[in-house]
């Protein structure tokens, strides 16, 4: 405990947190908050009730959702097959035997594996929105691709977790018998982690929309667009009415998520 308080109050000073600093800023934030009497649409509050703009960010908020939708899938693709190389206990069944060669080349796939992931999952989907942006064009393929590296990489960890906190009984028992490695994974693996692999799925979608409504700051597609675009324009009433559709757009999202949930765990 005292090693925790010394590692977080050097953290907090060599950070330069300040409450003070937070009180003596608050007036400035309201004012930004308030905005300009003078400027028309400078103020956060009331936001905008224009039906042809609300509609122009329903439209991309959808966008931003298949965005999601798509990477989701991709991810998967990338993420699942990796996490299974990237589990010690599943390296085990794929490659049996305790010499050293078996050894090694668990060892050679497991360390190769979780350096991919790391890869892919340390890098920002900014970073990688802008790498795909120059290699495919603004739009929303960029977005997708930035996502689907990002969260392929993420799900690897995840899932692989999940693989080895598995009961090995099952595991042992189908091994015994002769059964194929695919068949294992099939009958023995995943009905242990389908109900880790509904959550962490359905967690990366819900972080993967989110993520998404700010890919478009550089050009990525989706509602993030004329989410940078009003902000650079001090439109801050639009800016409002933006972050509404995004948090109603979530809001729905997890009580879908919740629903989805409740049946498979």
């Amino acid at each position: 405990m005292l090693l925790l308080s010394i590692i977080y109050l050097v953290s907090w000073f060599n950070t330069e947190m300040s409450v003070p600093s937070l009180i003596d800023g608050w007036d400035h934030m309201r004012s930004y908050i308030v905005g300009n009497p003078e400027i028309k649409g400078s103020s956060f509050f009331p936001p905008s009730f224009i039906v042809s703009d609300i509609r122009l960010y329903a439209k991309a908020m959808f966008e931003t959702i298949e965005m999601a939708v798509v990477a989701l899938f991709l991810s998967i693709a990338v993420g699942f097959p990796l996490s299974l190389v990237a589990s010690r206990n599943i390296l085990k069944i794929l490659i049996p035997g305790r010499g050293w060669i078996a050894r090694g080349l668990r060892r050679s796939i497991y360390s190769s594996a979780m350096l991919v992931a790391n890869v892919f999952r340390s890098i920002n989907e900014i970073v990688w929105a802008l790498l795909f942006v120059s290699a495919v064009g603004l739009g929303p393929m960029a977005g997708i691709l930035a996502l689907g590296v990002h969260t392929s990489g993420v799900l690897c960890k995840l899932l692989a977790e999940g693989n080895e906190a598995i009961d090995p009984g099952p595991v042992e028992a189908l091994t015994a018998t002769g059964a194929s490695f695919p068949k294992i994974i099939v009958y023995a693996v995943l009905p242990q982690t389908m109900p880790h692999f509904v959550s962490m799925v359905l967690y990366r979608f819900e972080s993967d929309v989110r993520s998404a409504s700010i890919l478009g700051f550089v050009g990525a597609g989706g509602i993030g667009f004329y989410l940078f675009d009003k902000v650079r324009a001090f439109e801050n009433a639009d800016v409002t009415t933006i972050i509404f559709i995004i948090v109603v757009t979530v809001w729905l999202i997890d009580r879908l998520s919740a629903v989805i949930r409740k049946k498979f765990i």
